[in-house]
């Protein structure tokens, strides 16, 4: 073989490369993300101009999905939108809707840590219409994948349904497979819940976990958490690491004290991001 022919066949198939998608293409790039950026309020422009692999936004975020998509060195970056899937928000469209005049069976009574914020029964089909409906809202608006909040409700509702664990894990697989009818790439990133790891079914349908407060602020106050709960979550978390998911920390610190979590969580093999709690952009 020439020099020459093999210097134009390494072109064709670097062509080939840029211009055929490979199966699976936002969840393989979640899979080797090595960095994040996770912000529900504010402008997400600056997130155009960072070098963050994954973002995570607010799923009722109008336009501009596309040019995020593209990192400044020309890279490819994965645009997640945020769903809570054990919570109604009472600022969302659907609340006018489904709540405004009247509670409907699903919804509860219950807040667990923000104001406006509802647990609901999730096993329910109406509030599983409305995880549906919005979730095809995001695949059609061009994201790459959904970032699933919340699933820690089971815990609180176990007292209003036996299966309430089970039944998490059960609306997670309907997201997925719903989600991956549609678009065989979809990826499925899930905040928080890493008890849930321990299923075996659950573990090979999502992508990422998503963990908050690993070593800092279990209780929103700063303070590093125990070594117990700390080794606790890691012993979950990296059940999931070994069947190849991927681990992202969101810590909420700053300074000095960030850096050194940082390192702690690099040493893990989990991807770090630090900002504030209520996830506001500059």
């Amino acid at each position: 073989m020439s020099l020459l022919f093999a210097r134009a066949l390494a072109c064709l198939s670097a062509l080939a490369f840029l211009h055929v998608p490979a199966a699976h293409a936002s969840r393989s790039q979640l899979k080797a993300a090595k960095s994040w950026t996770y912000q529900l309020q504010g402008n997400i422009g600056a997130i155009a101009g960072s070098g963050a692999d994954v973002a995570v936004i607010e799923a009722d975020t109008a336009g501009g999905i596309q040019r995020l998509k593209r990192k400044p060195d020309g890279g490819r970056r994965v645009v997640i939108g945020y769903l809570s899937i054990g919570e109604a928000e009472k600022w969302r469209g659907y609340w006018k809707t489904c709540c405004a005049n009247g509670s409907p069976g699903w919804l509860t009574t219950k807040t667990q840590g923000w104001s406006g914020n509802y647990a609901v029964k999730y096993w329910d089909p109406q509030w599983k219409a409305i995880v549906m409906q919005r979730l095809n809202a995001m695949i059609a608006a061009g994201f790459d994948g959904v970032y699933l909040d919340r699933a820690d409700t089971w815990e609180t509702m176990r007292g209003q349904n036996s299966n309430a664990r089970g039944e998490m894990i059960k609306l997670i697989k309907e997201v997925a497979a719903a989600a991956r009818a549609k678009k065989s790439d979809f990826a499925i990133m899930v905040q928080n819940a890493e008890e849930l790891l321990s299923d075996p079914g659950y573990v090979s349908t999502i992508d990422a976990i998503a963990k908050e407060d690993l070593f800092h602020g279990i209780h929103h106050n700063g303070k590093r958490n125990s070594s117990g709960d700390i080794s606790s979550s890691v012993k979950d978390l990296k059940r999931a690491q070994a069947a190849g998911k991927t681990i992202f920390v969101i810590e909420y610190l700053k300074g000095d004290n960030a850096e050194k979590v940082r390192s702690e969580i690099r040493a893990q093999g989990f991807v770090p991001f630090f900002g504030p709690r209520d996830l506001a952009g500059k």
